[in-house]
């Protein structure tokens, strides 16, 4: 017997290329604040405004994992850390979200985050475990 298998939620929103400006942690949710919105998957493709809410986070499975210098390849000292002390080191960012992946109650979003006093872009992945659901609250 042979089953085949392809996830493809159908999300409504494209996150690729947004610019996360500030990630809010309150309760069990997580806001994540964007500079300009996001693209609309549906005819038109226009790009709003809006931010995106998750519910039921659980925060002792969500980290950030920060890599290597943008473009670098080869052995890398990384560091992973717990949303919360990456939110608490980090006040003056952005995170371009390269990819966004979904699984079973998990989402991965990845990219470069950079600093704005420096010049420097680094590879992160953000990694959120939760149950509830994904808020795209627009300004349409």
């Amino acid at each position: 017997m042979r089953t085949e298998y392809k996830h493809n939620p159908p999300i409504p929103y494209s996150l690729h290329d947004m610019r996360v400006k500030k990630i809010i942690m309150q309760d069990q949710t997580i806001v994540l604040e964007f500079e300009d919105g996001y693209k609309k998957l549906t005819e038109t493709f226009e790009q709003v405004e809006g931010n995106i809410t998750i519910e039921g986070v659980d925060f002792d499975f969500t980290s950030v994992m920060l890599q290597s210098k943008w473009g670098n390849y080869g052995k890398f000292n990384g560091e992973k850390l717990e949303l919360e002390h990456f939110i608490k080191r980090y006040k003056n960012y952005n995170f371009e979200i390269v990819d966004e992946l979904y699984g079973y109650n998990q989402v991965l979003y990845s990219g470069y985050l950079s600093i704005l006093e420096t010049e420097d872009l680094v590879q992160m992945d953000i990694s959120i475990y939760f149950t509830g659901r994904i808020i795209y609250d627009t300004k349409e």
